[in-house]
């Protein structure tokens, strides 16, 4: 639960719904090119998957824009730096948006421990009297 408080003080609130969003844990690779072309590469544990972003918690910080490749156990998804933001214990929420080919979906690629988050992205009102 720590930890969910913790990503939406990042997320500013609730999460981006946008699309339906997963909790999840994978260990990763995140490869991107720094100053000076050069390459890099982070390790760190994907946290949150959507069909159209990623969250990845790393202990390196990668600039907001730049072009990232995601290495997951036998998948790779492609996309680019929103935000990245520091948690003092934990490390830096590195969120990626993903590009239209790496559009994520359960039936080609699962991470561990995965947990959806919200399917139901309107509030459902009960009315008094209403089973």
């Amino acid at each position: 639960m720590v930890l969910m408080e913790r990503y939406l003080q990042t997320r500013g609130g609730m999460p981006d719904h946008a699309s339906v969003r997963h909790l999840c844990s994978e260990l990763v690779s995140v490869i991107y090119r720094g100053k000076g072309g050069r390459q890099h590469s982070a390790s760190g544990n994907l946290e949150e998957i959507g069909e159209w972003s990623t969250l990845v918690l790393t202990e390196t910080p990668i600039a907001r824009c730049t072009r990232v490749r995601i290495a997951c156990a036998a998948h790779e998804l492609k996309g680019f730096v929103r935000s990245c933001t520091h948690q003092k214990t934990l490390g830096f929420f590195v969120d990626v948006r993903l590009d239209q080919e790496s559009r994520w979906s359960e039936q080609w690629f699962t991470p561990g421990h995965l947990l959806t988050l919200c399917r139901d992205l309107q509030p459902k009102v009960l009315h008094r009297g209403v089973a």
